[in-house]
């Protein structure tokens, strides 16, 4: 992080924020140092504390910007799936882009975070709060998108757009346990071929 990054306390929080990501993704939960994290904002204690009332309230702000920003980026390819399939009316490209793939390492990880933010989310009720009106925006905006689909006679119009929403994330989070050991995957070909009958479920 620069020092000439504007000094206001949107900046500052953001500051402390992003330095005890990049600790987390160095040295683990566990191991981000609050003496390592200021050192590396380039702030003092005396700052940290001002925002942040101790160390679990830090990483848990930490966690839910992460979440933040990886649910507006997922926000954005549902949004660019949809686009892409809308022109090609084909709902199965909707789902292709939409649908986790249990086991590529990518979504692997992701799901990890996101149980990590879930998790501190039980014993932290600001940090619930806020995660919840995340997935409500996130899921309010999938529901929109699959509207969208339905005026345009690509997904049927008796589906709910919310139960799909619902649907896409929570299969998701499922996967998390799924993670816990390799033999408990799905065989891939079984998957995409279910992926297949339910997106030739939701055809119009």
């Amino acid at each position: 992080m620069t020092r000439g990054m504007e000094n206001t306390d949107s900046a500052i929080r953001l500051r402390l924020i992003d330095s005890t990501l990049f600790m987390i993704d160095r040295d683990g939960i566990d191991g981000a140092r609050l003496k390592d994290i200021v050192e590396h904002a380039d702030m003092t204690t005396g700052s940290l504390y001002w925002f942040f009332k101790n160390r679990r309230a830090l990483i848990n702000a930490a966690l839910a910007e992460r979440f933040v920003r990886k649910m507006r980026a997922i926000t954005d390819l549902v949004s660019e799936a949809f686009s892409f399939s809308a022109d090609s009316s084909d709902p199965m490209l909707i789902l292709k882009e939409m649908t986790v793939q249990p086991n590529q390492p990518e979504s692997i990880a992701a799901r990890a975070e996101r149980v990590q933010v879930l998790a501190a989310a039980l014993e932290d009720p600001v940090l619930a709060k806020h995660v919840a009106d995340i997935q409500r925006q996130l899921l309010r905006q999938i529901s929109d998108v699959v509207k969208t689909t339905q005026v345009k006679r690509i997904i049927r119009a008796d589906v709910d757009p919310y139960s799909v929403a619902v649907m896409m994330q929570s299969t998701a989070i499922g996967l998390a346990s799924i993670d816990l050991a390799s033999d408990l995957m799905p065989d891939l070909k079984g998957w995409n071929h279910l992926m297949e009958i339910v997106a030739n479920a939701l055809r119009a």
